[in-house]
């Protein structure tokens, strides 16, 4: 298939809600949740999710390649996809209504409930990433369908922002700074589990349709252990993908620990109240839609790795200046008004320019899969697609893992005590600005260096579409 109907797109980015819904919470209250609010240590919350972004490491290809060589006649990714609808939402709304008390118990509990919720997700989100790989093998028409993707990942993370902020965790009398009342997580991960279960099953069902015309395993793609690993290394040796995905690996880590910080730095060094929070969030979810919007007009005037440039650079700028403005004395002072008009237009500019990289590696790993075909023989997406989902992951998992070791270094205070600034010691909010500002911008340089290595260019995905139509 080449162009797909604008209903059978909609149900299809439809389904990126449930992965929306859960990175953006995973992301900015996980770990705050289980830090500052229940008081496990940062060191302990860390280890937990790195386990979590390890087992990750190993069942996001390998669900890819299962999917890939899975042979049924509901098609090759919509069985798991239905699978994993019920499971990712019940996990979900557990990991953030924990059972157990004491610092131990509540460890294993987020140990036991990230692995058991990130397995769900991939479940389901490798296969879906990988149809829409599937779907249609034009050039343009593949940023399309990336790009209105993402759009419904960013209504997802409005929504996690707006129902936190606004609702469950709007300041009161008890709480002036509302996400520090652990009351509410609960009946809020329920209401976004039911969110994620729902888009799962909707996607599913509006895209079945599909299945007679898309792409069937070939013969030599068999359900065998050794024969799965034999493809995830087959996978792992195309030059193309290593760039490409190791570039993206690197800058996961700093894109995550700035995630995973922003709950911390917006409520104790700007001392933003919730509903501001909200809006400072919000801001970069709304640019986003103007970005991935733009992106298929873009990248059909530069070549996609131009845009990884443009979208990690302009990051990176963006997402560090307002730390480096305040101490240069040139930022509005903490605690006004002017201080979150600032944040919000800084963070507004941020998402404008990383929606190119995000649409603009989803878009190339779909090329990555059709070089691979020409020089195997196999259809891989899902196992690119299953790598990519790790790394997705790994923005959070390992992000929040190196959040959590950084607080335990600069000696973050934690507990009922601790509601404002007033609270925090100067050198302390000092250090925390630091890592979540200067030092996340240069964790950037490593990434734009290995993808200026990456060689597949739109000349040569038409030639190698053209010779897979002649050996066809």
């Amino acid at each position: 298939m080449q162009h797909i109907s604008l209903p059978t797109k909609f149900v299809y980015w439809v389904g990126q809600l449930a992965e929306g819904l859960k990175n953006t919470a995973f992301g900015v209250f996980l770990l705050f949740y289980y830090n500052q609010v229940l008081g496990v240590s940062g060191t302990l919350c860390g280890t937990a999710l790195f386990i979590g972004m390890a087992f990750d490491a190993v069942t996001d290809p390998l669900m890819g390649s299962i999917s890939d060589g899975w042979r049924s006649k509901y098609g090759r990714r919509h069985p798991f996809m239905y699978a994993s609808a019920v499971p990712l939402g019940l996990c979900f709304f557990l990991l953030f209504n924990p059972m157990v008390e004491g610092e131990t118990g509540l460890f294993i509990w987020l140990l036991v409930f990230v692995v058991l919720t990130r397995f769900s997700m991939t479940l389901y989100h490798v296969p879906h990433v990988a149809l829409g790989a599937e779907m249609t093998s034009d050039y343009h028409e593949r940023n399309t369908l990336a790009a209105g993707r993402m759009v419904f990942n960013s209504v997802g993370a409005l929504t996690v922002y707006g129902l936190g902020f606004g609702v469950f965790f709007a300041a009161s009398e008890a709480f002036p700074n509302g996400q520090l009342n652990g009351d509410a997580y609960p009946p809020y991960a329920a209401i976004l589990g039911v969110g994620m279960c729902v888009a799962i099953l909707v996607t599913s069902i509006g895209t079945r349709h599909l299945v007679p015309h898309l792409p069937v395993p070939r013969a030599s793609q068999q359900l065998k252990l050794t024969a799965l690993f034999k493809d995830m290394w087959a996978a792992s040796n195309n030059r193309s993908f290593i760039w490409l995905i190791t570039g993206f690996v690197v800058v996961s880590v700093p894109v995550g620990v700035g995630t995973s910080l922003q709950l911390y730095l917006n409520t104790f060094f700007w001392e933003v109240p919730p509903e501001a929070i909200s809006i400072i969030l919000g801001s970069g979810v709304v640019a986003t839609f103007f970005g991935f919007a733009a992106s298929p007009w873009i990248m059909r005037r530069i070549e996609k790795k131009q845009a990884l440039f443009v979208g990690s650079i302009g990051w990176a700028l963006f997402y560090a200046s307002p730390v480096v403005l305040h101490y240069a004395g040139l930022f509005p002072a903490p605690g006004s008004e002017a201080v979150v008009i600032a944040l919000a237009i800084s963070h507004f500019l941020a998402g404008a320019v990383v929606s190119q990289l995000i649409v603009a590696v989803i878009s190339m790993l779909a090329d990555v899969a059709d070089e691979q075909e020409l020089a195997t023989d196999k259809r891989q997406e899902g196992v690119f697609f299953g790598a990519y989902s790790f790394v997705i992951k790994a923005t959070g998992g390992l992000g929040a893992a190196t959040s959590g070791i950084v607080l335990d270094i600069i000696e973050w205070p934690t507990g009922e005590s601790v509601q404002s600034a007033a609270d925090v010691p100067t050198e302390t909010l000092f250090q925390l600005a630091m890592v979540a500002g200067p030092a996340l911008a240069i964790g950037f340089i490593p990434a734009v260096l290995l993808w200026r290595n990456y060689k597949l260019t739109k000349h040569r995905h038409e030639e190698i579409l053209t010779e897979l139509q002649a050996g066809a």
